[in-house]
């Protein structure tokens, strides 16, 4: 990207950071694409701030909902679905072009950018991301919610996939590959499904089979 004004940053060699479980479950789920589905993207930011709502909880998931958002559109144009007229060499999209974000999200980081602008001081804090000294940034709690999110939605896949090759298979065996697939305990996979198994099998009255 050409710099238009902007400040040219130092490139820094960053560390390398283990791979999110919702990158590996995109992997197993859609092998011959890179691109995210959205939609189930929007969702599981939702059901991830209503499983721990806060004002840092919502900045941060509006941050990650804006942030898959554009990671669709780089890779819609990556793999040359955009119409001519989206395409646009810089930005990947023409910069004009309008997407639709849930007003959850604008209304959170309007907020918070209110709250920076009347407060001042690092904007981690005035956003709610950063806990100040001695306490953990929100992320580290979040992203552990983002990917229990994840790991239930690849226990759910395994499961009905199997069902629907005939093959019996129980919630129990799913979290027991799970495991063995994210290298955890059999207890982190089973805390996960708990969390989110509901929200995956998407009919909160069906009935976990054991």
């Amino acid at each position: 990207m050409r710099n238009r004004g902007l400040v040219t940053m130092k490139k820094t060699k960053k560390r390398r950071r283990p791979i999110r479980p919702a990158a590996r479950v995109l992997k197993v789920l859609a092998p011959e694409s890179k691109a995210i589905d959205i939609q189930k993207h929007l969702h599981g930011c939702l059901a991830g701030y209503q499983a721990t709502p806060s004002y840092g909880s919502a900045v941060f998931f509006a941050l990650e909902a804006i942030w898959g958002i554009a990671a669709d559109v780089r890779q819609r144009a990556a793999d040359g679905l955009l119409t001519p007229g989206q395409r646009e060499s810089e930005w990947g999209m023409n910069p004009r072009s309008e997407v639709a974000v849930p007003w959850i999200w604008i209304a959170a980081l309007g907020e918070a950018w209110d709250r920076y602008k009347s407060e001042g001081g690092p904007v981690g804090q005035a956003f709610g991301l950063e806990g100040g000294k001695g306490k953990n940034p929100i992320s580290k709690n979040l992203d552990q919610l983002l990917g229990e999110r994840a790991i239930a939605r690849w226990v759910w896949h395994q499961v009905t996939s199997k069902r629907a090759q005939g093959e019996q298979c129980t919630i129990e065996a799913g979290i027991q590959e799970a495991a063995e697939f994210f290298n955890c305990s059999d207890t982190t996979i089973r805390r996960a499904w708990k969390r989110f198994g509901q929200e995956e099998k998407g009919r909160p009255t069906d009935r976990v089979t054991t």
